[in-house]
């Protein structure tokens, strides 16, 4: 029986999460080393090459250092209050009996506070308490939902390049600017690698984004627009 390799599942935790952070892949690398006793990387790679291998323990520690917070089961209670946690086309929502807090796949994206059942009487989500309990965890599943987004696009999509220029995870086009066909908004390819390609001002999809402003011969006449 082949031995589970390690040092493999090391290397793809720190890509992952410099991926999805848009840290630099060394300096994550460096911190994952370290995490488990080693000075740098280097050193790291130099025991690999002698025979040695991270343990599951080291894995364990790594990804809990790297990832820097407490993890949630995708179902629970808060108090006597079950919830779940699911995310639909990349926006995650956290629901419970007559409540339910939704936050949209966009990092700029603020969590909405819902009432889905007004019959439901005492309904938690109107107890400060509890949505201080509730926030931290629906947070965090969209932070899981955003960060396997990023992994999904080519790193130069979510780290823009020395001059600033990011790749359109969609089309592959490169620009240091960018406009939205929604609201006309700019922004440079720095904003639009943070944001995961959504419009920083109103929240456009990467659909929306352009390397050139939409022409004002081609834009919807809505002023004479039939009401």
């Amino acid at each position: 029986m082949t031995a589970h390799d390690y040092l493999k599942d090391l290397k793809r935790i720190a890509k992952d999460c410099a991926r999805a952070s848009g840290a630099e892949l060394h300096e994550v690398q460096k911190r994952a080393a370290q995490a488990i006793g080693f000075a740098h990387w280097h050193a790291l790679a130099s025991q690999a090459k002698l025979g040695w291998q991270p343990t599951a323990d080291d894995i364990a520690t790594v990804a809990g250092i790297l990832r820097g917070e407490e993890s949630y089961a995708d179902e629970g209670f808060i108090g006597p209050h079950p919830y779940k946690l699911d995310d639909v086309l990349r926006d995650t929502r956290m629901q419970g009996r007559g409540w339910c807090i939704y936050i949209g796949e966009a990092p700029s994206s603020k969590p909405q506070l819902l009432i889905t059942d007004r019959r439901f009487k005492n309904n938690p989500i109107q107890d400060p308490e509890f949505v201080a309990k509730a926030l931290p965890i629906a947070k965090w599943k969209a932070r899981q939902v955003r960060a396997e987004m990023a992994r999904d696009w080519p790193r130069n999509s979510t780290k823009p390049d020395a001059e600033g220029r990011a790749m359109h995870p969609l089309n592959h086009v490169r620009s240091d600017k960018w406009y939205c066909m929604h609201c006309d908004g700019e922004s440079s390819g720095t904003e639009m690698a943070q944001n995961l390609w959504h419009c920083p001002s109103c929240g456009a999809t990467p659909l929306d984004m352009l390397s050139e402003p939409f022409p004002i011969s081609e834009r919807p006449d809505t002023e004479n627009a039939p009401a």
